[in-house]
């Protein structure tokens, strides 16, 4: 079980990785050719900002996610610190479980909403909508997948911090 958590984890790290990657290389490149087209030979597209501003929505949302799996995230410390040692263990479960629930929320009605959305198209590029909306399901979806195996982590640390309280 051990092994095929961290074959997941690894390739939603790798998957992260290479599409923050590519949409930031994309951006940056759309905010070059526009610089350049505006200033250099005085026209402008009308996709490119438009295709920077869908690829820095991924990015954005991508990259929290980059740092959720590498646990990048802040944690509010100063609650957390003035429980006794014996219900840390507890109350960080109950803590994974209500971000849990959160990211369930996030992909069950961000799925609703890119579904909502998906005959509206953009107007410059003309592509529909949903594909930017879908950035919030699918990075929901792959922090809800990592925060269950952290939850998973919680809770065998919960069971063996029991296991020592009883054996001493």
């Amino acid at each position: 079980m051990q092994k095929l958590e961290e074959r997941i984890r690894k390739v939603l790290l790798i998957l992260l990785w290479f599409l923050a990657g590519a949409f930031l290389l994309t951006m940056t490149f759309c905010v070059f050719l526009q610089v350049l087209t505006r200033y250099v030979f005085h026209f402008a597209y009308s996709w490119p900002e438009e295709l920077a501003r869908f690829c820095f929505i991924w990015t954005s949302l991508l990259g929290a996610g980059l740092a959720l799996e590498q646990k990048k995230l802040h944690d509010i410390d100063f609650v957390f610190n003035r429980f006794p040692e014996a219900f840390k263990p507890l109350v960080a479960i109950v803590a994974h479980l209500l971000v849990c629930v959160i990211l369930t929320v996030l992909l069950v009605f961000g799925t609703k909403l890119a579904a909502l959305v998906h005959m509206q198209i953009s107007p410059a590029m003309e592509i529909r909508m949903s594909y930017v909306y879908s950035a919030i399901p699918f990075t929901a979806g792959l922090m809800l997948i990592s925060y269950i195996f952290e939850t998973i982590a919680r809770v065998k640390e919960l069971s063996s911090f029991h296991k020592k309280r009883a054996g001493s």
